[in-house]
Order: structure tokens, then C-alpha cells, then sequence
């Protein structure tokens, strides 16, 4: 009976094996692609929709390059960086190539995933454009962040490195704020410190970064580096962002909470949009803090579903 049985199970093993063929994983890759494509928040899914920043700054976008299905199997034939063609994927970037200057540097990102937890990777000239976002991506496909399909390629906004703190291998650190803004009623509905002490520090492995971090919190004083009062910064940028959010527009194809990404900068005294997602899928989200009138429209949308 259990010889019997054995051979029934490897029947089955047999024909399970038989469905994954060389086409099985072809269609598996271009739904993969496709679900990709239509993700809200790769950056050629919802930058479009700004028809305005008012009175907010933002980085000029060199190249907002869009990859064929193609062109994503080639970047990734090998997870191996030391086995990579870098010649079949710098043919690829030919057309954002031919919008960058050849020794100056930007910032960049794939379409969702800019892994600024290794900054150093978000930051490269034409030369190492290739390299950079294999390792972006390569980081983007650890945590699923998707974003794969496309590239963005943004004017680098200046910092000065002599008073600036940095972590995560050369990122500035400065007062960033994330607003959970709605797009049927032109609100903020919350904000949030997006450098959010509690939330971060216990996440801050490397114990330069944390020093760093507490530093910009001012929970500790530095001699050489005159760090600001954080909490002042925050609320001073905070009562702006108030005063001008009116003047920010948006088209009607964007639905529901989104969460909008303001920079401070001060060597210019300006404000930058920098990043947006659909809120749920934010860190800092709180239904709770939500509006009375937004929790019950949601509850709806979701009784209705």
C-alpha cells in the first residue's frame, strides 16, 4: 500500500513540475510587469497629476525613463553585480543619457525606491548611472518595494556638507514633514514629523547615524556642529506648509488620502515636494486621526466593497 502510495505521489510531483515551463515563468514575469506598470505609486503615476506647486519648490526631473518589459528582463538576467552586462544595460539608458550632463550629479531613484538608507547609491553622474540603479533595484527587490519598470533622474538639490549633519552613508538630514493630505476635499487631514524621534531612533543600526540623529533632535549638544532646535524648525515649516497648501494643485485623477513629502531647506529658505503615496500605504498612517467626515467615507467605501 505505501509503495502504491509513492508512486501516486510522484505522478503528482511529475505533473506539478511539468506546469512550470520556460512559458509558465514568461507570463509569470509580464504580470509581474504589467502590475507593475499600473502601481499608483511609481512616479510616472502620480508626478503627471501636479498641475501646480504653488509656492513649493521641487527638483527639475532630467528623465522619467520608462522600461519595455524587455529591457526589465535584461536588467535582470543575473542578481550577481560581478556577472552584469553593463553594455546591454547602458543601451538601455541611452535616451536619459543623452539628457544628462556628463559630470554632474544627480539624484535618482526607480519608480518607487529610492534606497536612501544607502544614500551613496541615489547619488551619481552619467558614468556610474548604470551601476547605481542595478544597486537601487537590486535593494528595491529585498524589501518589494516594486518600482522596477521606470527610472527617474532628478536635478541633485544642493547641501553644504561643511554644516550639514548626514546619515545613512551621506544623506542630509534635514526637518522633513509628511502630510496625509486628501484629494476630494483639498485638505490636510493630518501631518507628522517625518523624522519622528520615537519612531526612528530605535530603527538607527549604526551608531554614528544614531549620535547624528540625536544631535538633530537636540537630545544631545555638539561643540562642532551647530545643529538647530528640531522642534522649532518643525513648527515653523509646519505653519507654512498650512498657509500654502492652497496653492498647491493637483488634477482629479488622484482619489482618497495621499501622503505628500515636504523638505525644508534652509541654505535657501525654501520647501521642496519630494515624495507622495497613497496614504494607507505610508508609514505614520492613523485612521484615528483622520476626520470624522473622512473615517466615515472610508467606512463606506469599504462597506460597499
Amino acid at each position: 500500500m505505501a509503495e502504491l502510495d509513492l508512486k501516486d505521489l510522484e505522478k503528482i510531483m511529475l505533473r506539478e513540475r511539468q506546469k512550470y515551463t520556460s512559458e509558465y515563468f514568461k507570463e509569470l514575469a509580464k504580470k509581474s510587469y504589467n502590475d507593475d506598470r499600473e502601481y499608483p505609486e511609481n512616479f510616472s503615476n502620480w508626478y503627471p497629476h501636479i498641475k501646480d506647486f504653488g509656492k513649493f519648490s521641487h527638483a527639475e526631473v532630467i528623465s522619467n525613463q520608462i522600461f519595455t518589459f524587455e529591457e526589465t528582463e535584461i536588467m535582470q538576467e543575473t542578481d550577481d553585480i560581478d556577472k552584469v552586462d553593463w553594455n546591454k544595460i547602458n543601451k538601455i539608458l541611452k535616451p536619459t543619457f543623452e539628457k544628462m550632463e556628463r559630470n554632474k550629479l544627480y539624484n535618482i531613484k526607480n519608480g518607487c525606491f529610492s534606497n536612501k538608507f544607502d544614500f551613496s547609491t541615489c547619488i551619481t553622474n552619467e558614468q556610474n548611472l548604470a551601476k547605481q540603479l542595478w544597486n537601487i533595484n537590486y535593494a528595491s527587490c529585498m524589501y518589494s518595494t516594486g518600482g522596477y519598470t521606470e527610472l527617474v533622474v532628478r536635478e541633485l538639490i544642493p547641501y553644504n556638507n561643511h554644516n550639514t549633519l548626514t546619515i545613512y552613508n551621506g544623506m542630509p538630514l534635514r526637518t522633513e514633514i509628511r502630510v496625509f493630505y486628501n484629494m476630494e476635499t483639498k485638505k490636510i487631514e493630518y501631518i507628522k514629523d517625518y523624522w519622528d524621534y520615537f519612531y526612528c531612533a530605535d530603527n538607527l543600526s549604526n551608531k554614528n547615524d544614531r549620535i547624528i540623529f540625536d544631535v538633530f533632535h537636540n537630545q544631545l549638544h555638539s561643540n562642532t556642529i551647530k545643529a538647530d532646535v528640531h522642534f522649532v524648525e518643525y513648527n515653523d515649516v509646519a505653519d507654512i506648509i498650512f498657509d500654502w497648501i492652497d496653492t498647491l494643485e493637483f488634477d482629479d485623477k488622484l482619489k482618497g488620502i495621499w501622503s505628500i513629502d515636504f523638505m525644508y531647506v534652509k541654505e535657501t529658505n525654501e520647501i521642496y515636494l519630494i515624495d507622495m503615496a497613497r496614504g494607507f500605504r505610508s508609514a505614520y498612517w492613523d485612521f484615528n486621526k483622520l476626520s470624522k467626515e473622512t473615517q466615515e467615507k472610508l467606512r463606506e467605501e469599504s462597506n460597499s466593497d
